[in-house]
């Protein structure tokens, strides 16, 4: 079969915007409106390829309605096939049957992009307002072999679902919102990474705690608002950190996520690692376990801003 015809199959088995950099090492600080978007931007200190997202949105607030159709893409850049090879993306999600889409150029920016559509979800699947853990593989195919190249995980926020019915007053009461959640996170999460290394799960949902934002008050702008968002993933980290073991090095990280006007995220991910993939992990699920944040305050009047939020490590 030809390559061209493996565009997008099943497997078997930005908007631009001006990105706050919300810094949590020593103090926070927030450069908003003055860098510019990662989504366009290279750190100059990688070497190392980039893989960026955009996804069209099917809902009004920015969250995904699993039951319809949504089109997920990926930007590569700083990568090239070699000769008689193609670089492919691999989405590999449990929600969804695994996908293979071919790279091709960008005829603007001359990088790569593959781009698939998913949904709707059965019946069987319906939405159940969890995010979605998506990992895209970058792999080289020559012939009918793959050579994984490097992997990148985001999570996609999904709306909430429907109300259920008032249960009588002697029924068991629901779970907590907030441990439903993570729970369904680490059901996803999976037993093994790529090099066949046990996963173990870093966030017992009996040791979660749900932490309420409620409004943002009408008098707050948009410094304090970040200041404030900076603030509350990072006392979170912190908690979570503690659980990790004092023995445990881990080098500052960074994580990336979309922030629509109405507090919620899209788009969740690491931007620098940790260097343990395991504990990049928990810095997504922290990020998740807030979400939704207070809604924009009335002096941002973007339709989405990318945020960028160092965390910090550990130290011997």
């Amino acid at each position: 079969m030809p390559v061209a015809n493996m565009c997008s199959r099943e497997l078997p088995s930005y908007r631009p915007c001006r990105a706050p950099v919300i810094s949590a090492v020593l103090c926070i600080t927030v450069a908003a409106f003055a860098a510019p978007s990662a989504s366009s931007v290279v750190d100059p200190r990688l070497s190392k390829p980039v893989l960026t997202f955009d996804l069209s949105s099917n809902s009004e607030n920015g969250l995904l309605d699993p039951e319809q159709v949504f089109e997920f893409s990926v930007r590569l850049k700083g990568l090239k096939s070699r000769r008689e090879e193609e670089l492919v993306a691999i989405f590999e999600s449990l929600a969804y049957p695994n996908r293979l889409v071919s790279f091709t150029p960008d005829e603007v920016s001359g990088n790569l992009t593959a781009s698939t559509r998913f949904g709707p979800r059965p019946i069987s699947a319906a939405a159940d307002g969890q995010p979605i853990r998506m990992e895209v593989v970058v792999a080289r195919l020559k012939g009918l072999r793959l050579e994984t190249v490097f992997s990148h995980v985001v999570y996609l926020t999904t709306v909430p679902a429907p109300s259920a019915p008032s249960a009588p007053s002697d029924a068991t009461p629901a779970p907590d919102p907030g441990t439903a959640m993570l729970e369904a996170l680490l059901d996803q999460a999976p037993s093994t990474d790529r090099e066949g290394r046990p996963v173990q799960p870093l966030l017992p949902p009996e040791d979660i705690r749900e932490e309420h934002l409620g409004e943002a008050p009408p008098t707050v702008t948009g410094p304090v608002y970040w200041k404030q968002i900076g603030e509350t993933v990072t006392r979170r980290w912190q908690e979570e950190l503690s659980r990790l073991g004092k023995k445990r090095v881990l080098r500052d990280l960074r994580v990336k996520f979309q922030l629509h006007p109405g507090g919620f995220v899209q788009l969740v991910q690491t931007e620098r690692s940790s260097g343990d993939p395991f504990a990049d992990e928990v810095a997504l699920r922290t990020v998740l376990s807030l979400h939704p944040f207070p809604p924009f305050p009335s002096d941002i009047h973007e339709p989405s801003m990318d945020v960028h939020l160092d965390l910090p490590g550990t130290k011997r």
